[in-house]
């Protein structure tokens, strides 16, 4: 149902200019281990690099314990304790390129009040549009959620048997704090593991779910030589820093796949569809 208290911040919106620098694309294929050359100025760049683009930038007395911008600004005051990037629904219709001034806007299209078997939920439901002079080249849905209750961990499902693609991912602290770095996130969960682990119940640090989205995205074009046209993931599970994960996935259909990450026990942790040109 949607949540009346909450209903001054539909339609809320914000824009950022930013630019897709040569430092930042080559840190961001450095920490994402991608082979090749990065891209040089004036060449197309993956189409989740989006994800380094137009955050919000605050000051640290604006920031919540948590270290995302406090609630009641932009974001509603949800008062309960945990937020997670549940998922995101993306569009490409023409490439960002290297050195290109990128505007990019903000705005929330929903907030949601849900009881499950975890508890209670909000969902807040934020649509970016990325343009550069004035042409639209990529849109994202982004689903935001906040609860109280305790994450999900451990084995409590059956395995999940992986697809005809695979490839095993070690991550680590280091790898998890540069691409918080690249994209201004400042969700202690992903670099400070005192606080994960102590304050929000964590057994490790999180890895990020838009890093994970990002490395399924290029696995996906990797596998099958295509590239993307669409691209959505849904969060189903977290997955930790001292733990591996898998890629995995297939075609689903000629211009279509399903993709999804398996933690180190086989549970399935993110789902994912993707669309090729």
């Amino acid at each position: 149902m949607n949540s009346p208290e909450y209903a001054s911040w539909i339609n809320k919106k914000e824009i950022y200019v930013d630019q897709l620098t040569e430092v930042n694309i080559n840190r961001l294929h450095y920490t994402l281990n991608i082979l090749g050359n990065p891209p040089s100025l004036g060449e197309p760049v993956f189409p989740m690099a989006l994800l380094i683009l137009g955050e919000p930038s605050v000051r640290p007395d604006e920031l919540g314990e948590d270290g995302h911008p406090a609630r009641g600004g932009f974001m509603p005051p949800v008062p309960l304790k945990r937020r997670m990037f549940a998922g995101g629904d993306y569009e490409f219709f023409q490439p960002l390129n290297v050195g290109e001034k990128i505007h990019v806007s903000w705005k929330i299209t929903d907030i949601t009040r849900k009881t499950g078997n975890s508890g209670e939920l909000v969902f807040v439901e934020i649509l970016r549009e990325l343009k550069v002079n004035r042409q639209l080249c990529a849109t994202e849905n982004r689903h935001i959620v906040y609860t109280d209750s305790k994450p999900k961990t451990g084995q409590t499902d059956e395995a999940e048997m992986p697809g005809e693609w695979t490839e095993k991912i070690k991550t680590n602290a280091v790898q998890l704090f540069r691409y918080s770095a690249l994209t201004f996130n400042g969700h202690r969960i992903h670099y400070d593991r005192t606080y994960a682990t102590e304050v929000e119940g964590y057994p490790g640090l999180v890895v990020h779910g838009p890093l994970m989205a990002t490395m399924l995205s290029l696995f996906a074009e990797r596998q099958s030589g295509r590239k993307l046209r669409k691209f959505s993931f849904r969060g189903k599970r977290p997955v930790f820093d001292l733990d591996g994960f898998t890629l995995t996935g297939s075609f689903s259909g000629r211009d279509s796949a399903e993709l999804r990450v398996l933690d180190h026990q086989s549970q399935l942790s993110m789902s994912a569809e993707a669309e090729f040109l």
